[in-house]
This record gives structure tokens, C-alpha cells and sequence, in this order.
């Protein structure tokens, strides 16, 4: 099974939006279909956040993906082989 893709997240930033709207952890996570513990241990950046949960947060947030995460996603992943043979030649 392939790793869950996941953001580097900016839990201030996260926190911030969050309670900007009023909205404590359990209003949000319950908004966002997501465990009050796993939504407190991304504010804190103990957790990975995976993309889809991030995606879940930012719609109940109202606010774009790039508002919370700390690098530009990205669309691919390096195919880790091809760079090897690269790198070798």
C-alpha cells in the first residue's frame, strides 16, 4: 500500500484561522469530519497532516490549502530509481 500523501502544515496558521471563525477544536474537527486529538496534534506539528484531511479543514475553514501549509504541493513524486541511474551516470 502506497504512503498517504501528506503537507507540511503550519499549525499556528491553522489555529489562527480556526479561531479567527469562532470555532473551537471540537467545532472544527466535527466540521471536518476529523478526531479532535488528530486536529490538535496538527495545530501542534506533532502529526503529519495528510492532504485529504487537509482538504477536509480547509473547506470547512473557507480558506485555500496554500493558507496552511508551510511548502507549494506537489503534483508529483520523484520517481526515486530514475534519479539513482541519473545521479550514477
Amino acid at each position: 500500500m502506497p504512503p498517504t500523501p501528506t503537507v507540511r502544515q503550519n499549525g499556528h496558521a491553522l489555529r489562527s484561522f480556526r479561531e479567527i471563525r469562532g470555532l473551537s477544536v471540537a467545532d472544527l474537527a466535527e466540521r471536518a469530519d476529523v478526531s479532535p486529538s488528530a486536529l490538535r496534534n496538527w495545530e501542534l506539528e506533532n502529526k503529519a497532516l495528510p492532504t485529504v484531511k487537509a482538504e477536509r479543514l480547509c473547506v470547512a475553514l473557507s480558506i485555500r490549502i496554500a493558507a496552511i501549509v508551510r511548502e507549494p504541493l506537489a503534483t508529483a513524486q520523484p520517481d526515486q530509481d530514475a534519479l539513482q541511474e541519473r545521479t550514477a551516470s
